[in-house]
């Protein structure tokens, strides 16, 4: 009997992985979940160290601006990568076992060039100089992607979302104040 299958659905913590995030962990009781459209996530396993981790990053490449905040740096995915692989080698990973799983880079909306395209890519070139092998993935296309990642199996599930648009955020509007009104 593996461990995975003494643990029952109910017994797991979900935790949701945002933009911009780099996680690991070695919890037996853990899967991460995020959903993708043009962003990509990477999963990274190390079997023998039964360590996990997975990042979600927006960009490829950071563009040239000056003094963005280390937070927003972590969108971009050399940023991303970088504290996802520091992370794994603090839980006990080594970098010459680490296997990967990519998932996301969807063509999301017309009009926003290809940025999917490009951090598939990025992804693929940068995982082919780290030496980490790419067991799997579920890249490209037009359909946004829900990701389940259990970090300390190595386990990944990918289902396509159909007809997912990224909402619209609302910009909020300050109340008028002063001599200044907003309309």
């Amino acid at each position: 009997m593996s461990l995975l299958s003494s643990i029952q659905p109910d017994q797991m913590r979900r935790v949701t992985i945002a933009q911009g995030d780099s996680v690991a962990s070695r919890d037996l009781d853990l899967i991460y979940t995020t959903v993708l459209g043009s962003c990509v996530a990477v999963c990274l396993h190390d079997s023998a160290a039964r360590v996990g981790g997975i990042n979600h990053f927006l960009l490829a490449d950071p563009a040239p601006i000056n003094g963005e905040s280390g937070q927003l740096l972590n969108r971009y995915g050399i940023h991303a990568m970088e504290l996802l692989i520091n992370e794994m080698i603090k839980r006990g990973a080594a970098r010459e076992r680490l296997r990967a799983r990519v998932y996301g880079g969807g063509s999301m909306r017309q009009g926003l060039g290809d940025i999917g395209t490009q951090n598939i890519a990025f992804a693929r070139r940068f995982l082919a100089n780290e030496g980490i092998p790419i067991l799997g993935e579920d890249v490209g296309g037009t359909s946004a992607r829900r990701v389940e990642f259990m970090p300390a199996y190595g386990r990944a599930r990918c289902k396509s979302i159909q007809g997912m648009v990224a909402e619209q955020q609302p910009v909020p509007v300050s109340a008028p104040c002063g001599d200044v009104e907003l309309f």
